[in-house]
């Protein structure tokens, strides 16, 4: 009876060595100080090992590269290595029987994140507000109009929509006369979600509502369409407006964005 207690206590103690043994010598490849100098940390998913490695891995060659995913390799035998950076350089490392060879290169910058974002609309400045200084001028039926526009706003969704406030004040003249005109409103555009990519100029429409007080007091409807090139602190704006009592004129300006101190 002695005996079986002896044979017993020495089979549980062969089988604590042995798993002992087998812990310490598990993934030991990634706990060598040749490898953590280089790799922070990893997974396995769906038979493909992934690392992320830190930024002393982008210096090494390919060779240097090649021998330590290989250490690596060895226990994890025939799995491709996904190996990423923190600057969003990638690898992909196909696992054989002669080792790892090297499949593919990749950077997450390369993607060019702005085609992915049509609606985002590149404008300088760190405000959503703006001020346009323009001027608008139309030849109807011999009646002849030209203008100062103000305008004053901001911009809402994704920066393609905005609202203003509006000021024209100028002159219209016929063959024998020449009237002061004044108008005040609010309107608003669309700003279309397509432009070249190479240009950084989108296309507008929208309408609004004013109120003319001179030379006669009444109010009109307005639409708006035209196209915005966004160079500098804002954008020169090109469009044609029409008016349901002042009917067709060419609009041109600037419309700045300022910048603000945080």
């Amino acid at each position: 009876m002695k005996s079986i207690k002896i044979l017993c206590l020495m089979a549980v103690l062969l089988l604590t060595c042995v798993t002992a043994v087998a812990q310490s010598t598990h993934y030991r490849s990634l706990n060598d100080t040749s490898v953590v100098q280089y790799l922070i940390g990893g997974y396995v998913k769906e038979g493909k090992l992934y690392l992320m490695a830190n930024d002393a891995y982008s210096t090494l060659d390919i060779n240097k590269k090649r021998e330590l995913l290989s250490m690596v390799a060895r226990e994890f035998p025939h799995m491709d290595i996904t190996i990423s950076d923190s600057k969003g350089r990638c690898e992909l490392w196909g696992g054989s029987d002669a080792g790892v060879f090297l499949m593919e290169q990749w950077s997450n910058d390369d993607m060019q994140i702005d085609d992915y974002k049509p609606l985002e609309l590149k404008r300088n400045g760190n405000s959503k507000l703006f001020y346009y200084i323009g001027g608008a001028y139309s030849n109807n039926d011999g009646y002849r109009n030209g203008s100062l526009n103000l305008r004053a706003g901001t911009y809402l969704y994704r920066n393609i929509v905005d609202i203003t406030a509006s000021l024209s004040m100028g002159y219209a003249k016929t063959s024998d006369t020449t009237q002061f005109t004044g108008s005040v409103g609010a309107d608003g555009r669309y700003y279309l979600p397509f432009r070249p990519k190479t240009i950084n100029l989108t296309p507008y429409a929208g309408g609004g509502v004013a109120w003319i007080f001179a030379p006669e007091k009444q109010f009109e409807l307005r639409l708006l369409a035209g196209a915005c090139l966004f160079v500098g602190p804002g954008s020169f704006d090109l469009g044609v407006q029409y008016g349901t009592s002042s009917g067709f004129s060419a609009t041109f300006g600037y419309t700045f964005r300022p910048s603000l101190q945080n």
